[in-house]
């Protein structure tokens, strides 16, 4: 009887082990984000925020609540950012949570951008990690004069598809860090290339915004 149930138990338990092995060995799990990479990412961020805040302005930042769905990548990127922020003594006087479907564009909802440049202090900055405002006519003309500064994180192909050229003639955008065309890695090299902030993405201010890409059409899709 005793041998018996000491069959059972090490069927069961040699039945668990191969199903694990096959569950281990057949699935692709995510892979982690790139620390060095999103830390630079936020760096550069903090870099052209700080060269745009004029004395005792207010910098504030729109990014997505990583509570819901957590983005190992965004809370690493934005760690950077607040890090360079603090050498600096300067000061991040609101921070705006947005939540955002993670199969979908990231994108910040057109009237709380328009809400946050209307109420924002002159001297003041705000900082989007969810790319620049995409205001609709209206809603640009509503607001007159721009008194903030804008500083966005335009990422995966949104230069293709958002013209970046007439959101600084606007003073929509004043300064960006966007992901680089054919930055992908050769086919033969995807899963083990990591390219590096330099070969990834490029900044671009309002000073030589004539050099960012002419818009293709292509149809927006996430990547950071």
């Amino acid at each position: 009887m005793q041998n018996s149930r000491a069959t059972e138990i090490v069927s069961g338990l040699t039945t668990l082990g191969a199903l694990a092995f096959m569950v281990f060995s057949t699935c692709e799990w995510p892979s982690s984000p790139d620390r060095k990479l999103h830390t630079a990412i936020g760096k550069a961020m903090a870099r052209e925020a700080l060269n745009l805040l004029a004395d005792g302005g207010q910098i504030l930042v729109i990014t997505r609540d990583t509570t819901a769905f957590r983005q190992p990548a965004a809370d690493i990127l934005l760690g950077s950012f607040k890090k360079e922020v603090r050498k600096a003594h300067a000061t991040i006087a609101a921070t705006q949570l947005i939540q955002v479907d993670p199969l979908r564009p990231v994108q910040v909802p057109s009237g709380d951008f328009v809400e946050l440049i209307r109420k924002a202090p002159s001297g003041s900055v705000i900082v989007s990690f969810m790319g620049p405002p995409l205001l609709t006519e209206e809603q640009r003309s509503q607001l007159g004069a721009i008194k903030p500064r804008i500083v966005a994180f335009c990422s995966g192909n949104l230069p293709d598809y958002v013209d970046l050229r007439a959101l600084f003639d606007r003073q929509l955008l004043h300064a960006a860090v966007l992901s680089r065309r054919n930055s992908e890695p050769p086919p033969s090299k995807a899963k083990a290339w990591t390219g590096s902030f330099d070969q990834l993405y490029m900044t671009a201010i309002a000073a030589d915004h004539s050099s960012l890409p002419t818009p293709s059409g292509v149809a927006p899709k996430e990547q950071e």
